[in-house]
């Protein structure tokens, strides 16, 4: 398994409040890699299955916090694409597209929550 992917793997289980093995990531569905990266969108996807309801909120609040880099209170194309992230431009635009409702290009916390809990993801 790659040791990037596994990696990031472990640190988004990590920040959604549980812990996955290097078994359990071997058994992840194959489609949450998207040309060798890291596919969050898929990962979300599935920790949304992963997930007991009653640990929800709290999972997606540490979650929305490790993607918000700055602390700004706003998940922004800067801090899902970079050097330091997997994401393409074009899978962070797409990310971005996907949960930012009113339009403002960048995603807050209700958006994100929304995003998790209904998979309000654009099938291209």
């Amino acid at each position: 398994m790659d040791e990037d992917f596994s990696s990031q793997m472990k640190k988004m289980a990590l920040a959604m409040g549980t812990s996955l093995s290097d078994k359990d990531i071997d058994l992840l569905p194959t489609d949450m890699r998207h040309h060798g990266s890291f596919n969050y969108i898929k990962f979300f996807e599935y920790m949304q299955k992963f997930q007991a309801s009653g640990q929800q909120e709290s999972v997606i609040r540490k979650a929305f916090q490790t993607l918000d880099k700055d602390k700004s209170g706003f998940i922004e194309w800067n801090e899902i694409n970079g050097p330091t992230t997997p994401l393409t431009d074009e899978e962070a635009e797409a990310v971005i597209q996907a949960a930012d409702t009113d339009g403002d290009g960048r995603i807050d916390f209700e958006e994100f929550s929304e995003l998790i809990k209904k998979e309000k993801i654009a099938k291209k």
